[in-house]
Parts: structure tokens; C-alpha cells; sequence
């Protein structure tokens, strides 16, 4: 059985979530615990509302890369509503279009 690194101070890479995900599913305490790691490393690193969104983007093509497309989709959601409630137009049409192609590959 696959073993994934323990909590250790380095950086998370992207591409090893989503070969975490793959291999176990999103359902694997393990993999569960590093996708929570990823994503704190990730906010710790945003400083603007739209540094957000966009971490909320990469995050859904992380799911929907690994087959979890819902979930993807779920979060895009999330930053779909968030560029609405900033009045962030531009953004929110970017997310949709994104959201309708996601939707459209994977029917």
C-alpha cells in the first residue's frame, strides 16, 4: 500500500494531491489530512480577496483533474459567489465559462 509523507514543514506540491486523490480518494483520512495541509499552505499565501478566488480555482481543477468532478464544480461555485458578492463581474463570467466547460467535458 501506498504511503503518503508525513506532516513535515516543506511545501506541498499541487501534483501530489492530486496523485494522493487518485490513488485513494478524497475519502482517505490520509489524503483527506494532506488536501486540508495543501489548502492552509495555499491561504497562507493569499492576501487579497481575488488571490482567494483564484486559490478557489486551482483547487476545483485539483478535484476535477483527479475525477471528483462535483466537488470541483462545488468549489467553483464557492468562488463564483464570492466574485458576485465583490461585485467582481469579469471574474464571475470567467468562473461560469470555466464551470460551463467543466460541465460540458464531463456529461
Amino acid at each position: 500500500m501506498e504511503k503518503f509523507p508525513s506532516p513535515e514543514k516543506r511545501e506541498i506540491m499541487v501534483q501530489e494531491v492530486i496523485d494522493a486523490l487518485k490513488s485513494k480518494g478524497v475519502e482517505d483520512s490520509e489524503v483527506f489530512e494532506l488536501l486540508q495541509r495543501w489548502t492552509e499552505q495555499e491561504e497562507n499565501k493569499t492576501e487579497t480577496s481575488e488571490a482567494a478566488i483564484e486559490l478557489n480555482r486551482v483547487r476545483a481543477r485539483l478535484y476535477v483533474e483527479a475525477g471528483y468532478v462535483q466537488e470541483g464544480l462545488d468549489v467553483l461555485e464557492d468562488a463564483r459567489m464570492q466574485a458576485w458578492n465583490e461585485q467582481r463581474i469579469e471574474l464571475y463570467n470567467d468562473i461560469m465559462t470555466e464551470m460551463d466547460n467543466i460541465e460540458g467535458k464531463h456529461q
